[in-house]
């Protein structure tokens, strides 16, 4: 009986997730306004912010690039966002931090069946060093991301992130490190836990978004 309302308890709490509303964050370090979700990973209250930036200038039905900043707990072992709202046949930034100096790894990824996601070269990662920090109970990191935002599966049709309005986003959470920490292309461990969200592109929008990331790429640190 416990561990059943415990279970109904910890469910309750991921779907509050997927029904939350997006807010908009202006971060004076990077100099962007993102739209930010917390997703919930633990019933006592421990989650990840996901913070994302885009143009203004971007049009419905067509790839653009985004500003990806994530604030995540240090007993993160990895985790990841999928694009497209699925494990299965978007891009996947899958990240964790074991790199040098323990610094962030991010891994482009994709996976065609409920199995473990491979690399993924069409979708790329630019890691920021100004927005990416750590402290004692957590860490971020700020990326742009290129290639992130439309993709073809199976042959199919092309499908876009949509600039205006709400798109369906994941994540996973698992406790266990890569097995290769410090390679981006390491095994990665089942997920325990996974969650949706609509997030909301609208309040992502910024003017002078280039000029932002071409000043950020001045201090850019790897590409993923």
């Amino acid at each position: 009986m416990f561990w059943s309302l415990l279970f109904a308890v910890f469910a309750t709490l991921l779907r509050s997730v997927s029904a939350a509303e997006s807010v908009a964050v202006y971060d004076s370090e990077t100099g962007l306004t993102y739209s930010q979700n917390f997703a919930l990973y633990k019933a006592d209250g421990r989650g990840i912010t996901f913070r994302i930036a885009i143009s203004s200038d971007v049009s419905s039905n067509s790839a653009y690039d985004a500003v990806v900043q994530v604030i995540v707990p240090n007993d993160v072992g990895w985790a990841g966002l999928a694009w497209g709202g699925t494990m299965t046949k978007n891009p996947l930034m899958v990240f964790w931090r074991g790199g040098s100096n323990n610094q962030p790894v991010l891994s482009s990824r994709w996976a065609s069946a409920h199995a473990t996601p491979q690399p993924y070269t069409t979708a790329s990662y630019t890691l920021f060093k100004t927005g990416t920090k750590s402290n004692s109970t957590h860490w971020q990191f700020t990326a742009l991301c290129t290639g992130c935002t439309s993709w073809a599966a199976d042959g199919g049709a092309v499908r876009y992130v949509q600039p205006n309005g709400g798109n369906r986003l994941a994540f996973a959470y698992s406790p266990t490190k890569p097995s290769n920490p410090s390679s981006p292309t390491s095994a990665i461990t089942v997920h325990d836990v996974h969650a949706y969200w609509n997030h909301d592109f609208n309040t992502a929008r910024n003017t002078g978004f280039e000029a932002a990331v071409q000043r950020l790429l001045g201090s850019k640190k790897f590409r993923a």
